[in-house]
């Protein structure tokens, strides 16, 4: 590192303050902080720059060898002049980033407490980085560990330290491969777990998610080769999970989650699936094996047709009878697949698995479709408690007409509901295409008794000049809604970005 080079000088140069400083009188108010403070700095800046510091002082050299945590980039221990042009991810040399990391952990004066890892050739040199992690993992004293493998050709294997580490609060990663061997002896007091990009089998998974028995915090973003997640989490609070494919996601003893986020996008497998997906990768396979693995196309395809949705999607809502927010995002290639379930969506869930803590729902998905109609009725008549609704029309060519007052009025049947329920609001992307605020929309507003709200947004670009006639029209039939609630507040308001999820 250049700290490195220059620390002879680093002896001989010790100035004196400038003499008009002291003339002044100038507080060094730098050296005033006290190490948790310059720490907290440093952190905020790359670890070449923090390491540069060393040569302010004799302070200063100690003050970054107890720097608690570590950030590393791929750029991390790139030359000053080399023309990675600010590009985090561009690697000069890889033997002189481990050989940089190697004397930074050398000239250490205390255990590392947190460390962010992110680089491409930590399967090439895996047994390079286990040794890492096992001295890391070692000192009794990490809490915090995020492992970024970007190199997307293959998987990093999580070397078995990790799983052994007593000492985790918070493990990050990216691009790795689980799959613990033996016993798992440490996680006891991880509090949060982020998967993303992960490969694991049904097994591993659940062995892993089982273990962290503090866990508070469990995000899955696109796990591949496992169907199955089984959560068995007692003091899990927020659960965030999105995929690419079908999952069934169980949760026999619900814990008490304050926040549930699902979301299940099913364009582009070419894009999202890979050859992890596929429960033979282990095996020989001949070449013409190997090409319709390779088909992620056709592979989706048959994954869709052999995955019962609805049963999914109900075993997972069973597991939330003490959640208090919901957040769904089904995306329209989903409505298409859930389609394809030969049973039907039931109107409500069993009684001693209703959604009894739900306070607030948020739903993005084509609520014109009759299946996830269905589904939205089956949520209402499950949430007696709810008193938030939220829903972003997902619309595209080809939707269905928008459901009438008359199709809800069939599907929703809540006293409970309908004597909570305070404030609704509603995105839809095609305010002038068929009235399609007049169904749930209008229903609720004539039957939800104690409703506050309803407020129906559209994204400003809709209404353009010629459109003024139509957007009074919409306004006037709003206002003439017969209303359960007589101090129910309408509103008809453009919005000037997209809702996202």
């Amino acid at each position: 590192m250049e700290q490195e080079r220059t620390q002879p000088a680093t002896k001989r140069v010790r100035p004196s303050p400038p003499p008009r400083a002291l003339a002044a009188g100038v507080e060094d108010r730098l050296s005033a902080l006290d190490d948790a403070t310059l720490h907290a700095i440093l952190a905020r800046v790359p670890l070449r720059d923090a390491a540069a510091t060393a040569v302010l002082s004799r302070r200063w050299p100690r003050v970054f060898a107890t720097l608690p945590r570590l950030t590393l980039r791929p750029a991390t221990f790139n030359r000053r002049g080399f023309p990675d042009e600010g590009d985090d991810d561009l690697c000069e040399d890889p033997q002189r980033w481990m050989d940089g990391l190697r004397r930074v952990l050398d000239a250490r004066a205390a255990p590392v407490a947190a460390l962010e890892i992110d680089s491409r050739f930590m399967g090439v040199h895996c047994d390079w980085f286990n040794k890492i992690f096992r001295m890391l993992c070692g000192n009794k004293v990490l809490m915090e560990l995020s492992v970024a493998n970007t190199d997307y050709t293959e998987c990093y294997t999580l070397p078995f330290p990790v799983y052994s580490c007593t000492t985790l609060t918070s493990l990050d990663l990216y691009n790795c491969r689980l799959q613990p061997a033996g016993c798992i002896t440490g996680l006891l007091l991880l509090r949060s777990l982020r998967l993303r990009n992960v490969t694991a089998t049904d097994a591993d998974l659940c062995r892993m998610i089982r273990r962290c028995s503090a866990m508070e915090h469990l995000e899955i973003h696109d796990v591949h080769k496992a169907r199955n997640i089984n959560i068995h989490a007692p003091c899990l609070k927020k659960l965030v999970i999105y995929s690419y494919r079908p999952l069934c996601i169980s949760m026999k003893k619900p814990p008490p989650l304050d926040m549930v986020r699902l979301s299940f996008s099913y364009g582009y497998p070419e894009h999202s699936w890979s050859l992890q997906d596929t429960t033979d990768t282990d095996k020989h396979c001949t070449i013409h094996e190997m090409e319709e693995m390779l088909d992620y196309k056709k592979m989706a395809e048959r994954e869709h047709q052999q995955t019962n949705e609805i049963k999914n999607m109900t075993t997972f809502l069973r597991g939330l009878s003490s959640a208090k927010k919901l957040q769904l995002h089904l995306s329209t290639e989903y409505s298409e697949v859930v389609s394809m379930a030969k049973a039907s969506m039931r109107k409500s869930l069993p009684q001693k698995s209703c959604l009894i803590g739900l306070q607030s729902l948020s739903l993005t998905l084509d609520h014109n479709h009759e299946v996830l109609a269905t589904l939205v009725s089956c949520l209402l008549n499950s949430s007696p408690n709810l008193k938030e609704l939220r829903i972003i029309e997902l619309r595209h060519l080809g939707s269905p007409a928008p459901l009438a007052v008359g199709f809800w009025e069939t599907q929703i049947k809540a006293d409970g509901l309908l004597n909570h329920l305070s404030s609704v609001t509603f995105y839809t992307d095609s305010l002038f295409e068929g009235h399609p605020c007049g169904g749930i929309c209008k229903f609720l507003v004539m039957n939800a008794r104690v409703l506050k709200r309803m407020r129906i947004e559209y994204h400003h670009s809709q209404a353009q000049p010629e459109h003024a006639k139509k957007l009074e029209a919409a306004r006037r039939e709003l206002h003439h809604w017969p209303r359960a609630s007589a101090d129910v507040l309408l509103e008809l308001t453009p919005v000037y970005r997209f809702p996202y999820f």
